[in-house]
């Protein structure tokens, strides 16, 4: 009973970190997130695409191409809720949830109720995960089908239908997210190889003890019986068979094409730095090009962003440097959890050791895809969770039993180097002091985070979730009544999109307005809303005499124009953001 009423409030407080506030909290929707929430809304009305693409398998938005699992995913939200930003972000905090539940019953194949239960916590309260969560980012709803795909391998046997359901989850990642695509093929060759070597450890629910392994007998089993094999063919061309649309969209069309845009991006910076590797090189110019080429650099950025995933620095200091997918000035583990990571590495490693490797090539195989294309991204490294949470939540209960003694009769402890025991535990301050500090070592950081996500980040990560063109929209929208005709810069992306999704534009009105701009009399093109014009007006000191806005007209103009009768500034630093000419305050 106990123990089922931890699990609920840990399942509770991973709710709550995650939906209170949802709407507020960032305070606009980025554009990524108004690019799948504006193409539900043309599904849900129209049944196509922003573009009139009928019930598509990827959805084109900003010169990119988007999994369809989170568009179609997001349509009934809209319907039942409402075209709004709690409606846009409920589905990810909801699967976010699922994720840590998914988190639980994984763990329950290794460990007992307590361990399990200490890596939910970890996994429900985690910096990095929730984060993830409260925006709608399409690879925290990966991670849930990857975590999904996981579990049910590892449990299957030779159980056809259980394999079959782990392709199907898997199936689902690829058709969410395009770091899967690259990461799943390689984690199942793994998998397949960590099950042949390591069968004869995974006789799941069938141990003394629920929810830990033990030896199914003595003998070695190098590779799956013949049962499994027919298991893994099967089910392989089962995940073939439902994938074959992405893989033609993949290989034939647009799936990869984020992955091709930011590898084009890498590429420019390999080329540069060959150039400049070999003007600054005494060598012979034949020896120049064997030490630098395209080659070696690219093996060499690979190597570093590979490493930086897993550096120190990434996962407890610094973090993520985007505001956007990170709170910043922390990493993305609570600094708390290191040393506990270090002791779980250490007795995982002695006690399960079959476990340890498992969640180890987890943890070294997850950054693979996004190592391809760039530094440690935290969006894209999402893949790597839970895995580290296994070994800092091994290393809590060890600790625990250290200091309270052991949980099973007959169980034995091993003191890890410098740590002394006496009678098999520890005893006096130590005993007393050690849990209480971690708890509130836990409060600590949990409410430090709460904090800055609260009041301070709104503030100082307000320009990276698109604040610009909702400023301007809330700016013109308290005062519209009084003007005949607004108009609004184009100078920040996404300023139209902004629009339809904030003001729940028709989308067919939506789409003919983008395809027809007016011309104004100047010949200056400009997309028109009702009373509202995006575009710019490119105003300079002589544009500005021959009053080339109009009369009664409000224009919320890029930076670098003239200064008129106001300014919008950045809620962090106080930079302009748009200057306001109003030809009403002109008179």
């Amino acid at each position: 009973m106990k123990t089922r009423i931890l699990f609920f409030l840990i399942i509770t407080l991973s709710l709550f970190l995650r939906t209170w506030k949802i709407d507020k909290f960032p305070a606009t929707l980025y554009g990524d997130e108004q690019a799948f929430a504006w193409n539900a809304y043309n599904i849900l009305h129209l049944g196509t695409d922003e573009y009139g693409n009928p019930y598509p398998l990827q959805f084109k938005s900003f010169d990119d191409y988007k999994a369809p699992i989170p568009v179609y995913l997001l349509v009934p939200f809209i319907k039942i809720l409402g075209f709004n930003p709690f409606a846009i972000r409920l589905p990810i905090a909801l699967a976010s949830t699922l994720t840590v539940l998914a988190a639980y019953f994984l763990a329950r194949l290794f460990f007992n109720k307590k361990i399990s239960l200490l890596i939910t916590f970890l996994m429900a309260v985690s910096p990095w995960h929730i984060h993830l969560s409260r925006g709608f980012f399409e690879a925290t709803l990966a991670l849930l089908w990857f975590i999904l795909g996981i579990y049910f391998f590892l449990k299957s046997g030779d159980r056809l239908k259980l394999m079959l359901l782990s392709m199907m989850f898997f199936g689902l990642s690829l058709y969410s997210y395009f770091t899967p695509r690259i990461l799943v093929p390689i984690f199942l060759v793994f998998l397949i190889w960590y099950k042949g070597v390591y069968n004869r450890f995974l006789h799941l629910g069938n141990s003394s003890t629920p929810g830990v392994y033990r030896r199914r007998n003595t003998t070695p089993v190098v590779f799956p019986c013949r049962g499994i094999l027919k298991a893994y063919l099967l089910s392989s061309i089962f995940l073939i068979f439902i994938t074959l649309p992405l893989l033609k969209l993949t290989f034939f069309d647009k799936g990869f094409s984020r992955f091709n845009k930011l590898s084009e991006g890498m590429n420019t910076i390999i080329v540069n730095t060959v150039g400049q590797e070999r003007f600054a090189s005494g060598l012979p110019q034949n020896w120049r090009i064997l030490f630098h080429n395209k080659a070696t650099v690219w093996l060499r950025m690979i190597k570093n962003n590979y490493l930086e995933h897993l550096s120190a620095n990434f996962w407890y200091i610094y973090g993520d440097n985007s505001l956007r997918y990170f709170t910043g000035n922390m990493g993305m583990f609570y600094l708390l959890e290191f040393p506990f990571m270090i002791l779980g590495l250490y007795y995982l490693w002695k006690d399960k050791k079959e476990v340890a490797i498992l969640f180890l090539g987890w943890i070294l195989l997850a950054p693979i895809p996004a190592s391809i294309v760039g530094r440690s991204f935290a969006v894209r490294s999402l893949s790597m969770l839970p895995a580290p949470f296994i070994f800092v939540g091994y290393g809590i209960y060890k600790l625990m039993r250290l200091v309270f003694g052991p949980s099973t009769p007959g169980e034995s402890l091993r003191a890890a180097p410098g740590v002394s025991l006496r009678n098999g535990h520890l005893e006096g301050v130590t005993k007393l002091l050690l849990p209480g500090v971690i708890t509130f070592g836990f409060v600590l950081s949990i409410g430090t985070l709460l904090i800055r996500y609260y009041l301070e980040y709104p503030v100082y990560a307000a320009t990276w979730w698109g604040w610009e063109n909702k400023a301007a929209l809330d700016y013109a929208k308290a005062r519209e009544s009084k003007y005949d005709k607004i108009f609004i810069s184009d100078f920040y992306s996404g300023g139209t999109l902004a629009f339809a999704v904030y003001n729940k534009y028709d989308p067919l009105k939506y789409r003919y307005a983008v395809n027809h701009p007016v011309i104004l009399s100047d010949g200056r093109k400009m997309i028109r809303f009702g009373k509202y014009y995006y575009g710019s007006l490119d105003l300079d000191d002589e544009r500005l005499r021959n009053k080339v806005i109009p009369d009664k007209s409000l224009y919320i103009g890029r930076p670098e124009e003239p200064e008129g009768e106001d300014r919008i500034v950045a809620p962090d630093d106080g930079r302009l953001i748009f200057v306001v000419h109003d030809t009403l305050k002109k008179q």
